[in-house]
């Protein structure tokens, strides 16, 4: 297994081509070789914190073998739109590797909110947290929706990351545990948090299908500050919480936001990079996509990107 992870590690963190490739036939995404591995620390190549993730989950595994988050693109973009002094809201934060990106960038005059209903992630997040003496980031136990109240919250075979408001989970994955959990608005989330009136803000929105209501609950916040929103848009996890990707777009369409695909792009051998191209809203199966005002500053910050498509 040692010499197996030796190989990985320098392989993947180097980022070299066909990676992928390489990870799976030296049994990097085999769940049974790893199921004793235990927890590991890493330093993240892209934010400079530490993490601690569990090799028999594979999305952490992954993250631990690359060194970052394994969702490139999402952050490729997020470290380009935002600036020091900013705010950023993570909506669905998980173990908050996001979080984390957006910290780096945004700084110690910056703000950064994150929301996580899983009890268990909310404890390891606050560990993290410690971790690296970040004591201003804002962590909310909660989940975000259209409405104030409690919603159940369900895991879906044993992955931390599969939690969801829906009652029903991908085919073939059973419920492995439930919590009764606090729901807010993101208007109300923001307005309790007293951003400052001209502070740029980027949120980040993951929920697992249930993007559509978090948008409703923000409705005063994208007409006031028109930030740039970063959505999750899977038609399978949408049509599970009765929505559906046209709903999710035309809601923040309905606010003049149009949406981009982040597509990402190699340069050479070893370069990665990202390009924003036009959603195209009846070909929506599972995509990141960033959405932008019509207007504001951000929508500025936006425009060099999609001249450069």
């Amino acid at each position: 297994m040692r010499l197996r992870e030796r190989v990985l590690t320098s392989w993947l963190r180097r980022e070299w081509p066909a990676w992928g490739r390489v990870y799976a036939a030296l049994g990097g995404a085999d769940d049974a070789r790893w199921q004793a591995a235990g927890v590991r620390p890493v330093r993240g190549r892209m934010h400079g914190f530490e993490m601690e993730l569990d090799l028999a989950n594979w999305s952490e595994r992954l993250s631990w073998f690359l060194g970052r988050y394994h969702d490139l693109p999402l952050q490729q973009m997020l470290r380009r739109v935002l600036r020091p002094g900013d705010a950023f809201f993570d909506v669905g934060a998980n173990l908050c590797m996001l979080t984390l990106v957006a910290r780096a960038v945004v700084g110690d005059t910056g703000r950064v909110i994150a929301c996580e209903p899983n009890p268990v992630l909310v404890a390891r997040v606050r560990r993290l947290l410690q971790r690296n003496r970040l004591t201003d980031v804002a962590l909310l136990h909660a989940a975000v929706g259209a409405a104030t109240g409690t919603v159940e919250l369900h895991e879906y075979g044993g992955h931390p990351g599969w939690g969801s408001l829906s009652a029903r989970g991908p085919d073939g994955v059973h419920r492995t545990a439930s919590w009764t959990v606090d729901c807010r608005t993101g208007d109300d989330i923001l307005a309790q948090q007293r951003l400052d009136r001209e502070q740029p803000l980027v949120v980040k929105v993951d929920v697992e299908g249930h993007e559509t209501a978090v948008v409703h609950g923000l409705e005063r916040t994208l007409a006031r500050r028109l930030p740039l929103v970063f959505v999750e848009v899977v038609d399978e996890h949408l049509r599970r919480a009765g929505s559906s990707p046209a709903e999710l777009i035309d809601a923040l369409a309905q606010h003049g936001y149009r949406g981009y695909v982040l597509d990402p792009v190699r340069r050479g051998l070893f370069g990665h990079d990202v390009r924003l191209m036009p959603l195209q809203r009846h070909e929506v199966r599972e995509v990141d996509a960033l959405f932008v005002p019509p207007d504001g500053p951000l929508a500025a910050r936006v425009a060099p990107l999609l001249a450069g498509r």
